[in-house]
């Protein structure tokens, strides 16, 4: 079968490799992926990650610092490009996860009578507009317009959460939409030693650590976080590992802004954007994850960094989502206000080698449950149903 990609982003060059990279990294094992490469993408890294593929880069493409902008202004080569690929490669089917190239890629999809899928991995009205301190109203209510009609012209849709398909139901009831969540690598994501993975990035093993990773952006509460280390400080010593970048830089100033005002700033340790199969370590590191994630629909979903938390026996301290614990039941610490936040983390720091200990047991089975393997089959099971 060949696979027209249409990713959210640029697929092999962005900073961490998400869900749909994943998917079809095992999906190229028996079958052809053909590639959408997003040229001159605002967001694109100069490191390219490793994938079995036709990339297709988009002609004549404009360079923009702003991320819809980009997009905009590249919607004829985007047409031509999208168009060119269903006409020319032989396609059987689309797969697209994205706001006006999914848009394009289902109306032409739709035209040539190809299956396709839209993979909306999360409510895209609220992460696009999420950057937009002027205007954010517009840009919703133009991406909510936009991905209405893509969801509209799709022929399957995919989700990685009950909350998104409940979402997705309201608006378009007369689609099907499919839970597949979101999952991890088994290969690297297990448990290692503590203290090996912490000599292996520098750091010494007489404290506790939390770790912060991923996106820190403006769907994370990072005042909170700051807030409730300063307070625990007081009483044990515990400290911050942070690992991750932020889309809008001046979120990560504003961390260590925090970290000066409540004085904590020497306690925090700041890494870059890691490659992906270093994670393991960082996670292995720490004593406990910690993931403060507003109450935004955007976040009702099946976070990768959850779930990798957990495959490597390190129990996780998140917002008290209903999502979470409908998936991932044991090692998960929840809290509905910062000020219990405090309370959650001591918790799980005076149980933590019981806490390991029972993760580490579980955590082949878990590893299997949720691994990417797994959920490509389904992915395929899915792709290849359209077919018939």
């Amino acid at each position: 079968m060949r696979i027209f990609l249409i990713p959210p982003n640029d697929l092999l060059r962005h900073p961490i490799p998400n869900r749909l990279y994943h998917i079809a990294k095992r999906l190229a094992k028996k079958h052809k992926i053909v590639l959408l490469s997003y040229t001159k993408h605002p967001l694109a890294d100069e490191i390219k990650r490793g994938l079995k593929a036709v990339e297709i880069h988009i002609g004549k493409a404009v360079s923009a610092k702003n991320l819809g902008l980009y997009y905009i202004i590249s919607t004829p080569q985007l047409y031509a490009t999208i168009k060119h690929v269903i006409e020319k490669e032989g396609v059987d089917v689309v797969i697209h996860a994205n706001i006006l190239p999914s848009y394009i890629a289902s109306k032409l999809a739709r035209k040539y009578k190809i299956p396709n899928v839209y993979d909306f991995l999360d409510y895209f009205p609220e992460s696009a507009s999420a950057y937009y301190t002027k205007g954010k109203s517009f840009v919703k209510l133009g991406v909510k317009t936009i991905t209405y009609f893509a969801l509209v012209n799709s022929d399957a849709i995919t989700v990685p959460s009950f909350g998104l398909k409940r979402i997705l139901e309201g608006i378009v009831p007369e689609k099907l939409v499919h839970i597949i969540p979101n999952g991890l690598d088994t290969e690297l994501f297990k448990p290692m030693d503590q203290r090996v993975a912490r000599k292996s990035i520098g750091l010494d093993t007489n404290y506790y650590l939390l770790l912060l990773q991923g996106s820190l952006d403006v769907w994370i509460d990072i005042e909170g976080i700051m807030r409730i280390l300063n307070k625990l400080r007081k009483i044990i010593d515990v400290r911050l590992l942070v690992v991750g970048f932020s889309h809008a830089k001046y979120y990560y100033r504003f961390m260590m802004a925090y970290a000066k005002h409540y004085g904590i700033d020497k306690y925090i340790y700041t890494y870059p954007p890691q490659p992906y199969e270093k994670m393991p370590l960082f996670i292995n590191a720490s004593d406990v994850v910690i993931a403060p994630f507003k109450k935004i629909v955007k976040n009702f979903t099946t976070p990768l960094k959850i779930a990798e938390a957990l495959a490597c026996g390190v129990p996780v301290v998140t917002t008290d989502i209903a999502e979470f614990r409908l998936w991932y039941r044991q090692g998960i610490y929840t809290y509905t206000i910062y000020t219990e936040l405090e309370n959650v983390v001591k918790q799980a720091l005076n149980n933590i080698d019981a806490i390991k200990t029972a993760l580490r047991k579980n955590s082949q089975d878990f590893r299997e449950a949720f691994s990417w393997d797994r959920l490509a089959e389904k992915y395929e099971t899915l792709i290849e149903a359209l077919q018939s």
